[in-house]
């Protein structure tokens, strides 16, 4: 996506129309129309006349009278008909006139495939500044400019100038799809059709001056065609409002799949706590995808895959899995493929088995994978009838079959199973290894999903149970304080002692007992307890041990005096302002967190956890999800890291009530939202049980800039 300057929108209301009043426009003029059919600004009349528009279609081009055998007129007030939609090709310099022609005769919307602006430089960028300024006041909707345009399957209505629509007919289906990037947009367009698969709607939206990737997904959220829903995205530039039409999208139970580029460290908060760099820009994209149920993936290989189970409401409800294979050893691979995903293969009950041996050869073993070996070849019924018997006892949530080739009794096998289909009562999944092309979409229009491999089967399985299960678990409502941003205040850093001060004033997280001390001569002060630990303190040296700024076990008072003497003189030394040497009692615990909250500019608040102590940057093990967020949130948190076992007593080792934690951690979680805080970590965060005490803090006030 090419950056763009604007800075204001227009739809704010998720049930925003102006989506709509494009891909459902009754009239188009396209500005600029070629008379070539194979040049930009002459593909969308060509298409649409070949494809079967019913709307009226105006070519504007002041040089010729015929433009595709159409009457072509030299402007858009020269039309005197209304126009709901603008298709505009012309160089870059005229299209900002071309639009107020269009505002002026009361067109509402308009598709820019031009580029030359805010992609090329700063006299662009003021044109595309100037283009969102006029669809902010006068309230019209514009794709683009620099867009591919975009396109409805259901109408015929096709304001792009794609190639992949040359030789290739439009198929409807349930797969809609926005893009951040009009070339993505084309392959996905290509693939889609040539699967057979077929789509609703496929918007580009260019350099988003005005209608952007959140708008799309809204549109698409409240479009009755569309099931699925894919996305390509590189930025967003209203994080909140795609935070909003992502839950919109789970509520409505459709599936989103997204691919988001950029996986790298760049562009990260500059903070210096550990906790920007934990939650950088793709992990807090990660947490807003899985957090509302989108399902995240790397290629558009990968998006039909899931497509292809999505479409055909073909997820299975729970993780257990029924697998039938013509081959034994593939059974193996699948139940090899499903453990790391924690997809189960229950054995047949007694009952379940009995009935399998009266189906099945004498020589086929009733179990789970099921081998029911090539002998399929001689009765094919054999397939519909174990498939009855497994599904009958409830004791699978999908059967997933595996055959491989079989094309001389491929009708055959594809009759058995859409006939089979009828009576089971659970997702059926084929993986088809050498299928053709016809049997895939004489099975796919059964809504029976085929795959051609083991591993893209039982991933997509895999990823559609937890999306489902996370819009499943999504009670929690978004409201207006959810989305308070860091407000316009400098940021300052506090010292570990400034901080805890203003931490005690939360009941959530315990602190040590401790006491400051100056560097007044002869000033003596006792330790809170024993051992103790001896911590300079100034708002300059926040990563303290680093700089030999800790001082631990400190066993007795000429233990902490001393300690107390050396900290004051490393202070000295390091040319830094010296607030005094923090005292503190030292805390036993089993485990130490690292908790991280940031009132981020742009996607607001947010909660890290991760693995704490020196380690927590060497190897990173942390999760990340965008507030608000309830116990049971949090403990799906602490369940997610790699360390995860640990917490649970790992090897007989020490347990922590992760309940009673997390139900702190949410408690700390609302007082940061009610502080004018930017960011708050705790390093460590010691547990012990269900307690939890700050070892260590560093709190932010007003904003971190990007």
């Amino acid at each position: 996506m090419k950056t763009s300057a604007a800075t204001q929108h227009t739809a704010q209301n998720p049930d925003s129309t102006c989506l709509s009043t494009i891909l459902n426009a009754r009239s188009i003029a396209i500005v600029g129309a070629s008379d070539d059919p194979g040049k930009i600004a002459g593909r969308p009349l060509a298409y649409m006349l070949a494809r079967g528009y019913t709307g009226d279609i105006y070519p504007v081009n002041p040089a010729r009278q015929i433009v595709q055998g159409q009457t072509s007129y030299p402007s858009l007030s020269a039309i005197g008909r209304p126009i709901d939609l603008a298709i505009i090709g012309t160089a870059a310099e005229r299209v900002e006139t071309i639009v107020q022609e269009g505002i002026a005769l009361g067109v509402k919307a308009f598709v820019i495939f031009s580029s030359g602006f805010a992609e090329v430089g700063e006299q662009g960028r003021a044109m595309q500044d100037r283009l969102q300024q006029l669809a902010s006041t006068h309230g019209v909707a514009i794709i683009g400019p620099n867009s591919l345009g975009v396109v409805n399957s259901r109408n015929g209505l096709i304001a792009s100038f794609t190639t992949a629509l040359e030789n290739t007919p439009v198929v409807q289906g349930g797969f809609a799809f926005a893009s951040q990037s009009g070339a993505l947009g084309a392959y996905w367009l290509d693939i889609v059709l040539r699967s057979g698969l077929g789509f609703s709607q496929w918007i580009t939206t260019g350099n988003e001056c005005n209608v952007d990737i959140a708008d799309a997904l809204h549109h698409l959220v409240d479009d009755e065609h569309t099931r699925v829903i894919g996305l390509y995205i590189e930025d967003i530039r209203r994080p909140l409002e795609f935070r909003k039409a992502l839950q919109r999208a789970a509520t409505a139970g459709k599936p989103v799949i997204a691919i988001k580029s950029g996986r790298s460290v760049a562009g990260q908060l500059a903070a210096a706590s550990h906790t920007g760099a934990l939650a950088g820009n793709d992990t807090l994209y990660d947490a807003c995808l899985s957090q509302f149920g989108a399902i995240r993936v790397d290629s558009l290989t990968e998006m039909m895959d899931m497509a292809r189970l999505l479409t055909q409401g073909a997820t299975p409800a729970g993780r257990r899995l029924g697998v039938m294979s013509v081959s034994g050893g593939a059974g193996v691979l699948i139940a090899d493929a499903c453990e790391p995903f924690k997809l189960t293969l229950p054995a047949p009950s007694e009952p379940t088995k009995k009935a399998l041996r009266e189906i099945l050869p004498p020589f086929v073993h009733p179990a789970n994978p099921l081998d029911i070996t090539g002998n399929v070849l001689q009765d094919t019924s054999l397939i519909s009838r174990t498939m009855d018997t497994l599904t009958q006892a409830n004791e699978v949530d999908a059967i997933v079959l595996f055959i491989g080739m079989m094309h001389s009794i491929a009708d055959v096998f594809t009759d058995t199973l859409t006939k089979a289909k009828q009576s089971v009562q659970c997702p059926i999944i084929v993986i088809w290894v050498g299928a053709m092309e016809e049997s895939i979409q004489q099975l796919e229009a059964h809504d029976i999903p085929v795959f051609l491999d083991i591993p893209q089967a039982i991933q997509a399985i895999a990823r559609g149970i937890q999306a489902h299960e996370q819009r499943s678990r999504m009670a929690t409502q978004l409201s207006p304080n959810t989305y308070q941003l860091a407000g316009a205040l400098p940021a300052t850093t506090l010292s570990e002692w400034d901080s805890k001060q203003l931490l005690r004033t939360q009941k959530a997280i315990r602190l040590p007992a401790g006491t400051l001390i100056s560097e007044t001569p002869g000033t003596k002060t006792a330790a809170p307890g024993f051992p103790a630990v001896a911590k300079l303190q100034s708002a300059e040296l926040l990563h303290k041990s680093d700089a030999g700024g800790v001082i631990l076990p400190l066993h007795d008072q000429k233990a902490v005096d001393d300690a107390t003497q050396t900290l004051h003189h490393k202070g000295q030394a390091l040319g830094i302002a010296v607030q005094g040497v923090l005292v503190e009692a030292m805390i036993p615990f089993d485990h130490e967190l690292l908790l991280g909250l940031q009132r981020h500019p742009r996607f607001g608040p947010v909660l890290s956890l991760a693995r704490g102590g020196i380690e927590a940057e060497l190897d990173p093990d942390v999760v990340t999800r965008l507030l608000p967020l309830n116990e049971n949130d949090i403990v799906m948190m602490l369940e997610g890291l790699r360390s995860a076992a640990l917490l649970q007593g790992f090897r007989g080792g020490p347990r922590v009530d992760m309940q009673a934690i997390s139900q702190s951690i949410a408690r700390l979680c609302d007082w940061f939202l009610s502080q004018d805080l930017a960011e708050l970590e705790i390093n460590p965060l010691a547990v012990k049980g269900d307690q939890l005490w700050a070892l260590d803090a560093l709190i932010t006030t007003g904003t971190i800039q990007k």
